[in-house]
């Protein structure tokens, strides 16, 4: 009986240790080999490629490059970039690298997407290029002449294209150009002076000037105007209902 009972102990221990050895083996070639495929399943199916876009300088205020690097383990399906939603052309370069060129300023929205379907956008603005007019930022009369002072925040001034037009529709030139100051002169016709001045990048600002006097004052009136009004022959406002225009008064020396 005894002897029974020691052989039945010896039969459970072996096969309770049997189990033990079981799960070693169930771990390595079943469990572990299903999580990793299904992690790799998960990362193939859900990786997003990663997107950098830089807006380079410009050197002539005109036009500038965005360059687009993508990061990613997976090809990519397609690649787009628009402009205010107009699409540009991307050329591409080494080491998945794609590079539009712009001639505005505005939102650059860039999509792209892997081949297994991830999609990624990224937004850049657009601001370093100069597509704003210069503007005349003060006035002043003296003894006939109009002494004008012409600001541009980015490209600057471009002096020798300011020109001017008289009443007779005659070019008239500066009489002066202070380049450091941005300030020009002009003898003034005071039946009307048509001035023209582009900035480095080329953008124009027109503006229209009449003068007048009054006893001892002398009266500059007139201010910066639409382009496209002066080229269709629209007469400029008066001073005190153009909000662009500008009054000087000058007493005169007795």
């Amino acid at each position: 009986m005894e002897q029974n009972q020691q052989s039945t102990s010896r039969r459970d221990h072996r096969y309770r240790r049997k189990k033990q050895s079981e799960w070693p083996h169930i771990l390595l070639f079943y469990v572990f080999p299903f999580l990793v495929f299904n992690s790799i399943l998960f990362f193939c199916l859900t990786t997003k490629p990663k997107l950098s876009v830089v807006v380079e300088d410009t050197n002539d205020y005109l036009s500038t490059n965005v360059v687009l690097t993508v990061k990613s383990f997976f090809p990519t399906k397609s690649v787009s970039m628009t402009l205010d939603g107009e699409p540009l052309e991307l050329e591409k370069g080494r080491h998945r690298t794609y590079t539009a060129t712009v001639y505005k300023n505005g939102s650059v929205e860039t999509s792209v997407v892997n081949l297994n379907g991830m999609p990624a956008t990224v937004f850049e603005h657009v601001n370093v290029l100069d597509d704003n007019p210069p503007e005349f930022s003060s006035t002043d009369i003296q003894d006939g002449v109009v002494t004008l002072t012409v600001a541009d925040s980015q490209s600057g001034i471009n002096f020798d294209s300011i020109y001017a037009l008289n009443s007779a529709g005659e070019r008239v030139e500066p009489l002066s150009v202070d380049r450091a100051g941005n300030t020009l002169s002009f003898e003034m016709d005071p039946a009307g002076l048509h001035v023209f001045a582009r900035d480095k990048a080329d953008n124009e600002v027109q503006g229209t000037f009449t003068s007048h006097k009054e006893g001892n004052v002398e009266t500059l009136e007139g201010g910066a105007v639409d382009p496209e009004s002066a080229e269709s022959g629209e007469q400029l406002p008066d001073a005190e209902s153009d909000a662009t225009s500008g009054t000087t008064e000058v007493s005169l020396q007795q």
